[in-house]
C-alpha cells in the first residue's frame, strides 16, 4: 500500500513525537490562567492567541532538531535539487503538527465559553483572530528548521539555543516598541466592544508568511552550497520586497491593536438602562435588581442617579456607571462599589483621616443599608446614621454624596 508523501513526512516528523507535549502545553496554560474570558468569545479566542508566546520556542526548538536530522541528508538532496521541497515538506509537517494542538486547545477555550452559558457565535472577525497566532507558529518553525540545518555538526545545541533564542526575541519584543511584531493575542481585561485591527492582522499574516519562505530559501540555499534556480532567486526577491513592506507597515502603524467593534453592546430597559456585551445578557435581570434598591435610595435623598450602566464605557461618570466583567457576574459587594464610584471621579484619592474618606464611608454605609448588606462599622462613620432620627441620617447621607461630587467637579 503506497502512502503519499505528505502523509509519509507527517509520520516520520519529530512533530509526531512532539505532539504531546504540544497538547499538554495549551491545555495547562488554558486551565491554570484566570479564566475572566468565559463569557466573551471574542476575548477568550484573542486570550489564547497568547499561548504562542511558549508554543512558539517549544516549536522552533523542535524544528531545530529537525532540521539537525535532515542535514545528515545534506549531499544526497544537494545531488538531487531537493534541498527546499525537503524543507518545506518538514516544516510543513511540523507546522501541522503544532497547529493541531492549537486547534484543539483552541476547541477547550470555545467549550470553557460555552458551558458558562455564551454560546461562541464566531463572526468573521473571531475567526480570522487566529490567524496571526498560527503564522507566527509557521515563522517560529521555519527559523527553527533553517539554524537545526546549518548548525551541522553543532546541531544538537542548535535546539535549545534556537528555543531560547526564540523566546528571549519574542519577550523583548513584546515588551518593547516592536511588539507589532509579535503581539496577535493577549488581554488581562474585557474585549466588549472591541476587536484587533484587521489591518495590523493582515500585516502581520503577511510579514510571518514572507520571513518563513525567507528562512526556508536561506536554509536551502546554503544546502545547495549556495546554487539555486533563477526561479528561486526570483522568488527570494518578491518575498524579501513583501516581508520589508509589511515590516515597515508593522513598524509605522499605531501601537494600539484593537478597535471598535460596532453593534456588540445591547441595552436593555430604562431607569436605568442595562448595556451589556452579547455574551452577557443573561445577567440583565439580576444586575437590574441588584441595581434597583441602589437607584431607589438615591431617590430618597432626592439625587440622580446614573442613567445608564454600560460594558463599553471607558470609565464610570455621574451620568453612566461602568460595567467590568466581574461587577456583571459578581456579588453585590461588586455592584454597591461601582455604583458608588460614580459619584466621584478616578483621580479623586481616598486618604486615611480626610473628609474624602468620611464621605467614603458615610455614603457606603447608606447604599450597604440599602441592598440588606452588613455595613462596616468604620471609625469614621458618622454616629447619626446609626443612631439619628431618619431626617438626620437622610441629611448626614446626601452630604456624603454631595461632598464626594465636589471631588470631581
Amino acid at each position: 500500500m503506497t502512502i503519499s508523501a505528505p502523509l509519509l513526512h507527517m509520520r516520520r516528523s519529530l512533530g509526531r513525537t512532539a505532539f504531546p507535549f504540544f497538547l499538554l502545553l495549551v491545555v495547562l496554560n488554558t486551565l491554570l490562567r484566570p479564566m475572566s474570558w468565559r463569557h466573551e468569545p471574542m476575548w477568550a479566542v484573542y486570550q489564547y492567541n497568547f499561548t504562542v508566546m511558549l508554543l512558539g520556542p517549544l516549536l522552533a526548538g523542535v524544528a531545530a532538531w529537525e532540521g539537525h536530522r535532515l542535514s545528515r541528508a545534506d549531499a544526497f538532496l544537494s545531488a538531487h535539487h531537493r534541498p527546499l521541497a525537503m524543507l518545506t515538506s518538514a516544516w510543513a509537517a511540523l507546522l501541522a503538527w503544532s497547529s493541531a494542538a492549537f486547534l484543539l486547545g483552541l476547541a477547550l477555550v470555545l467549550g470553557l465559553v460555552t458551558s458558562a452559558g455564551t454560546p461562541p457565535a464566531l463572526g468573521l472577525p473571531e475567526l480570522l483572530t487566529p490567524l496571526p497566532a498560527l503564522t507566527l507558529l509557521g515563522l517560529a518553525c521555519g527559523v527553527g528548521l533553517t539554524a537545526g540545518w546549518l548548525g551541522g555538526d553543532g546541531g544538537k545545541i542548535a535546539a535549545p539555543m534556537t528555543a531560547i533564542a526564540v523566546f528571549l526575541a519574542f519577550l523583548l519584543l513584546y515588551a518593547g516598541d516592536l511588539s507589532e511584531f509579535v503581539m496577535v493575542g493577549g488581554a488581562t481585561s474585557s474585549l466588549v466592544g472591541l476587536r484587533p485591527k484587521a489591518g495590523t492582522q493582515t500585516s502581520q499574516v503577511a510579514f510571518y508568511l514572507a520571513a518563513t519562505l525567507l528562512a526556508l530559501l536561506a536554509g536551502a540555499w546554503s544546502a545547495a552550497l549556495h546554487r539555486l534556480s533563477p526561479r528561486h532567486f526570483l522568488a527570494a526577491a518578491a518575498t524579501a520586497v513583501l516581508c520589508a513592506l509589511s515590516a515597515g507597515h508593522l513598524a509605522s502603524a499605531d501601537p494600539l491593536h484593537l478597535e471598535a467593534r460596532p453593534a456588540d453592546v445591547r441595552c436593555h430597559g430604562t431607569r436605568p438602562e442595562i448595556c451589556l456585551g452579547r455574551g452577557y445578557t443573561s445577567y440583565e435581570p439580576h444586575l437590574r435588581a441588584g441595581l434597583a434598591p441602589l437607584v431607589l435610595a438615591m431617590a430618597r435623598l432626592n439625587l440622580a442617579a446614573p442613567a445608564s450602566f454600560r460594558q463599553d464605557a471607558l470609565r464610570s461618570t455621574p451620568s453612566t456607571g461602568q460595567l467590568a466583567p466581574d461587577t456583571v457576574t459578581g456579588d453585590r459587594e461588586l455592584l454597591l462599589d461601582m455604583f458608588l464610584g460614580t459619584y466621584y471621579g478616578s483621580d479623586c484619592t481616598i486618604e486615611p483621616g480626610s473628609i474624602m474618606e468620611r464621605n467614603h464611608v458615610n455614603a457606603r454605609y447608606w447604599l450597604a443599608e440599602a441592598v440588606d448588606l452588613a455595613p462596616d462599622e468604620d471609625p469614621a462613620l458618622d454616629p447619626r446614621l446609626t443612631t439619628g432620627t431618619a431626617p438626620e441620617r437622610i441629611s448626614v447621607a446626601r452630604a456624603a454624596f454631595q461632598g464626594l461630587a465636589a471631588c470631581d467637579a
